[in-house]
């Protein structure tokens, strides 16, 4: 299933929100995301037509197996964007948040994969090392 950009990032909020322990009810995601009672209710409202939450009568929501998943997923591509551009581009935390936010729904997941090797190896490297994968290869400007 296609999620768009405001399911995504429903999704992820719900799933941030559980996972600090706190149960989750529409003013509690209005809050986080600045936004109405009105507007969380339409989207939530999607979200449990597509499967992906239930709401209790009591308006707790939580997120299904297939939400969770999904969730999990968007949380996971926003980590790893956040983790590149402060480790390996030195941005401030506040900069590298509001562009993972950006770029997460439309990056593919092999670029994703390929990220996260590529900040791994940047860890484990200063780039000085004999042994390093790096060493020399960031200098070099590509030809256009």
């Amino acid at each position: 299933m296609k999620l768009t950009l405001k399911e995504e990032d429903y999704l992820e909020t719900i799933y941030l929100l559980l996972h600090r322990g706190e149960l989750v009810g529409i003013s509690d995601i209005a809050r986080a995301r600045g936004v109405t009672l009105p507007t969380v209710f339409s989207a939530v409202s999607r979200l449990k037509d597509n499967g992906l939450v239930a709401q209790s009568h009591y308006g707790k929501v939580t997120l299904t197996a297939e939400g969770e998943k999904a969730a999990a997923e968007v949380f996971e591509i926003h980590r790893i964007l956040k983790m590149f551009f402060i480790q390996v581009l030195q941005l401030p935390e506040e900069l590298a948040e509001q562009n993972a936010c950006r770029i997460e729904h439309g990056i593919s997941r092999e670029a994703i994969k390929q990220l996260e090797g590529f900040v791994d190896l940047v860890r484990s490297c200063s780039g000085k090392g004999e042994g390093c994968l790096l060493r020399g290869q960031l200098t070099d400007k590509p030809e256009l």
